[in-house]
């Protein structure tokens, strides 16, 4: 299986020569690469782990380009009718549900969305990039009301033999029962200023044998920002150091 990562969380899954993308979105940041339209939307079948705007947004331009199905919340299912995707392109699917598409088994479980800290708060409001990106901030503060989180969802990725849990936002539902003995845990390292120590209980529980990391650059200034992720491996080599960390590169393939 291979993966390749297009910036945020917009990942694409391949197996016996066929696609799944998770979460596309085009950059707010025109100094970061961004994907063809018609790339991601030859990519395959669409999964979206939940309904915020930098998992969702552009969703409706990314099936103009290609004939995917998009699963979802029934919650986010909704937006994207309201975006006009039309309803037959559509399937809304829950925690529990076990999904077929080619080569990919999917099981749906159910997630949670991380809780940002005080610290990440302050430190966005209270920073000069605000009024260098402020034409930025004025379309974030719509996204925010026009694209509810809705239900949050985790993913257990099964193909050529190989497990991978995927997570969109960094958090678990403390009643879900989640796999263990995965492969690979695919890490969203965004929304806390504690990331590095906030993780490695993550790593504890599920014990991988590879992490997957994303979601760390800044596609969406001044609410995003480029984390350093120094401080997280030098963790994991000190407490993990058999376990394979992926740092990807845009536009990169990494077999797995």
């Amino acid at each position: 299986m291979e993966i390749k990562w297009y910036g945020t969380a917009t990942l694409a899954f391949s197996a016996s020569g066929r696609k799944i993308l998770f979460d596309p979105f085009l950059p707010m940041n025109c100094a970061l690469p961004s994907p063809p339209l018609e790339e991601l939307g030859s990519a395959g079948d669409i999964f979206i782990t939940h309904g915020h705007f930098d998992h969702l947004i552009d969703v409706p331009r990314v099936m103009a380009a290609g004939h995917n199905l998009v699963y979802c919340s029934a919650e986010t299912a909704r937006v994207l009718l309201r975006e006009g995707v039309q309803a037959s392109r559509i399937v809304a699917i829950k925690p529990g549900d076990l999904i077929e598409c080619g080569p990919f088994t999917l099981r749906v479980y159910r997630g949670k969305h991380i809780k940002f800290n005080s610290q990440l708060i302050l430190k966005t409001v209270f920073n000069r990039r605000i009024v260098a990106y402020r034409e930025n901030l004025r379309a974030l503060f719509k996204m925010l009301r026009r694209y509810p989180q809705g239900q949050v969802l985790v993913f257990l990725i099964e193909a050529e033999g190989k497990r991978i849990l995927h997570l969109g936002s960094l958090n678990l539902d403390p009643a879900e029962q989640y796999p263990e003995q995965v492969d690979l845990l695919s890490l969203p390292y965004q929304g806390r200023s504690n990331l590095e120590s906030y993780a490695l209980p993550f790593i504890r529980r599920f014990r991988p044998q590879g992490v997957y990391l994303h979601h760390f650059d800044d596609s969406f200034p001044p609410v995003s920002s480029r984390n350093d992720i120094k401080p997280f491996l030098a963790a994991m080599e000190k407490e993990f150091p058999q376990t394979r960390v992926i740092v990807p590169v845009y536009g990169e393939n990494v077999v797995i």
